[in-house]
């Protein structure tokens, strides 16, 4: 019992030191934490700047010499389709405005293992006349390869209604490549962005034609 009472007076030191512990654990372990994120900031920065930024080049036109269909015999392509590509110059906005638009018309080979050919890339104008002939060959892509063809803002030939007419083959039934225009505007701090997919609109097979 006399220990008992004691035993305060005789350790006065654990009682000032333990509550000094308990205040400073958890600084530590704050500095600690807060030593360790900064050195995970510093260690992914380093990696960041290892890292090269490689910028989207600009648009430039297909070189279709690297799309070469090679000595394929036409009459092998058993698989045609044309497909239509609504595209917009321009939009109307603010009671008949014409708003200008740029547009990439994009041509997917969607299917990983089979190469298509494409025979037809046409540029028509609302009214239904021929505008530009971006193909004056058979070109092919590659499984997952993509060709795209600009039709600039400024370029107003097309109008309202315009369209692409694509034409695809292939020798074999294969996933239909993915064919879509994509429309950009800006003006001022506004913009537009939207896409139309390509609709078919004849296909034949089993070594029929399409013309």
């Amino acid at each position: 019992m006399n220990q008992d009472k004691n035993y305060p007076g005789r350790f006065p030191w654990l009682h000032e030191k333990g509550t000094f512990l308990l205040i400073l654990g958890p600084v530590l372990l704050l500095i600690g934490v807060s030593v360790f994120s900064w050195y995970l900031d510093y260690r992914i920065d380093q990696v960041e700047d290892k890292m090269q930024y490689v910028p989207p080049r600009s648009y430039q036109p297909p070189n279709l010499e690297n799309y070469t269909a090679g000595d394929i015999d036409v009459d092998k392509l058993r698989v045609r389709q044309l497909v239509y590509v609504p595209v917009y110059s321009h939009v109307y906005y603010q009671g008949g405005a014409p708003y200008s638009l740029e547009t990439t018309l994009s041509i997917r080979n969607i299917n990983p293992d089979q190469v298509i050919y494409l025979t037809t890339v046409q540029y028509f104008d609302t009214n239904g006349k021929l505008v530009k002939t971006h193909l004056d060959q058979m070109i092919k892509l590659s499984p997952l390869q993509t060709i795209e063809f600009l039709v600039e803002r400024r370029d107003s030939t097309g109008g309202s209604g315009a369209n692409f007419i694509v034409q695809w083959l292939s020798e074999r039934e294969t996933d239909k490549p993915l064919v879509e225009a994509v429309m950009v505007g800006t003006s001022g701090t506004q913009g537009i962005c939207f896409s139309r997919m390509g609709i078919e609109i004849s296909s034949t097979s089993d070594g029929d034609q399409t013309e």
